[in-house]
């Protein structure tokens, strides 16, 4: 288990440094940039983050992401998982891309880049109007989780989730080695200690048997390999 108290510890630490960072994940922020034709921080970090999941799929949802982080914090308040509805992402995602790539193609292509765009010195919270849209991102991934169920704004809401979900479908075409679970040689007993520790609520027992490891929801937190008394899967780069 000390693999989870890291993951957690490290997703804490992520949430507590969310005022800093807001900006830089904010869905806002880069569409107000490209209006303008400035390359900003969020720019890169989106770029970053769909590279990185050709090498390590979705793990920064559960390892490094700050509102993972909050989410974790506040799943023993809520036992119900939301299953259905992770395609309302893409009703938010698809929209979302349109309009910046729109702008950006209005505004004439980018002329600036700028990475620290609307931060003050780096840091995110430099004024009223960043810190209300700071509280309202964490009011509605609280509604969502206790209106909804566990890790709601991962599967239903996150604006981020598909950079990574496109990077890992790409990978899977290019077959290029990456972070995945693997099942291992040790037969399954079915006593879905694996789906029930699942923070994303995934069938992991039959994707056991079914010999089917991966899935677009996956957040590879390791959590089914840390409780499974069988040792039937494993986290591995292959």
């Amino acid at each position: 288990m000390k693999r989870q108290i890291l993951r957690k510890r490290i997703s804490t630490i992520s949430f507590f440094l969310f005022p800093a960072t807001f900006v830089y994940f904010s869905p806002y922020v880069i569409v107000d940039a490209s209006a303008k034709g400035i390359i900003c921080g969020s720019f890169f970090l989106f770029i970053l983050l769909f590279i990185g999941s050709l090498f390590f799929g979705r793990a920064f949802c559960s390892w490094a992401c700050a509102l993972g982080g909050a989410q974790e914090i506040l799943s023993p308040l809520k036992n119900k998982f939301a299953i259905k509805g992770r395609i309302i992402k893409w009703f938010i995602w698809v929209p979302w891309i349109s309009t910046i790539l729109f702008i950006a193609i209005r505004q004439g292509g980018y002329q600036e880049i700028n990475p620290l765009f609307r931060t003050n010195h780096g840091f995110s919270l430099g004024s009223i109007y960043t810190a209300i849209a700071y509280l309202a991102v964490l009011l509605v991934l609280l509604l969502a989780q206790f209106l909804v169920g566990k890790r709601s704004f991962c599967r239903h809401i996150c604006w981020i989730a598909p950079f990574m979900i496109l990077g890992t479908e790409i990978r899977k075409l290019l077959k290029t080695p990456s972070l995945k679970l693997v099942k291992r040689d040790s037969p399954c007993i079915s006593c879905k200690r694996c789906t029930k520790n699942c923070l994303m609520g995934l069938d992991v027992e039959n994707m056991i048997k079914t010999n089917n490891m991966e899935n677009a929801e996956c957040i590879l937190c390791g959590n089914c390999v840390d409780v499974c008394n069988k040792e039937c899967i494993k986290l591995k780069f292959k």
